[in-house]
């Protein structure tokens, strides 16, 4: 796959269509890729030309990319993007398959894995992979600024020019290289009337609706029956978390790879060796 780009695919889920990334070879290991929260199929394009072997799905999810957005009346709750991943995974005829998930994309890759063990080979994550959990006592509220959130939100940012969209995503919310950014421009930027704008929906920055509590991640993350490959950057903004230090010992077969880096280490820098440990864990030639 070196020096190769992607091919474009479309899968017609129900209320929207999902767009993605395809890399490799179709008899190569099946291998459904997620990025992160307002991120895109992109997140990967440094590291999948290194997974030679692998049929490399990068999906652009709901809300995300190039992909469709969710109804007015819906919302982005992750076990949404879990059925989204079933009718994904049956469209290209994959009754096993492999998960890659970066942060919000590993949450939701753990909660496929759990919720179909039968399914999913192996799971790798990248500095993610357990939803944020809520208090039970605190979904009352939880719900009411969600709802208030979603009726109240407003259309996304116009830049003047390219480069200063760019440079506002490099010291966002999760402040990555520029080089970084421009990655996820690819997908995620789009000229609009008087400059350009990210792609993402805006309704994605409002408060979920409903969180698991930790008694919920802690019963999917104890149901996870495939093998789980974490890389844990340094700078993890989850790593000093009170839940990671309880879940992810309840994973039944885990193996943590700690590396130097931040939150998108697999954009900024650390994309060899991530793919060395992926092709030794997935079996790869």
């Amino acid at each position: 796959m070196p020096g190769q780009s992607p091919a474009e695919r479309r899968f017609a889920v129900p209320g929207l269509t999902l767009a993605a990334a395809e890399w490799g070879d179709p008899a190569g290991v099946p291998l459904l890729a997620l990025h992160g929260w307002l991120d895109n199929a992109a997140s990967f394009d440094l590291l999948a030309p290194l997974l030679e072997g692998t049929h490399l799905i990068s999906l652009d999810l709901a809300g995300h990319g190039q992909s469709g957005f969710r109804s007015p009346d819906s919302g982005y709750n992750l076990w949404q993007d879990v059925g989204d991943l079933l009718d994904v995974a049956d469209r290209l005829g994959w009754q096993k398959l492999n998960l890659l998930g970066h942060s919000r994309g590993g949450a939701i890759a753990m909660l496929f894995a759990a919720t179909f063990p039968e399914r999913v080979e192996k799971l790798v994550l990248i500095d993610g992979g357990l939803p944020f959990p809520g208090e039970a006592d605190e979904a009352p509220a939880e719900l009411a600024k969600a709802l208030t959130e979603r009726r109240s939100v407003r259309p996304g940012r116009v830049f003047r020019d390219r480069a200063t969209a760019v440079a506002e995503r490099a010291r966002g919310f999760s402040k990555i290289s520029i080089a970084a950014a421009e990655v996820l421009a690819r997908r995620g930027l789009v000229a609009v009337e008087g400059g350009y704008q990210w792609r993402a929906d805006p309704r994605l920055k409002a408060t979920s609706e409903l969180k698991l509590t930790p008694a919920h991640v802690l019963a999917f993350v104890r149901r996870v029956a495939a093998p789980v490959l974490l890389f844990m950057p340094d700078e993890s903004p989850f790593k000093n978390l009170d839940l990671y230090r309880v879940a992810l010992p309840a994973f039944a077969n885990l193996e943590i790879v700690h590396l130097p880096g931040r939150h998108h280490l697999h954009l900024e820098g650390a994309a060899e060796r991530i793919a060395a440990e992926m092709r030794r864990f997935l079996d790869l030639p």
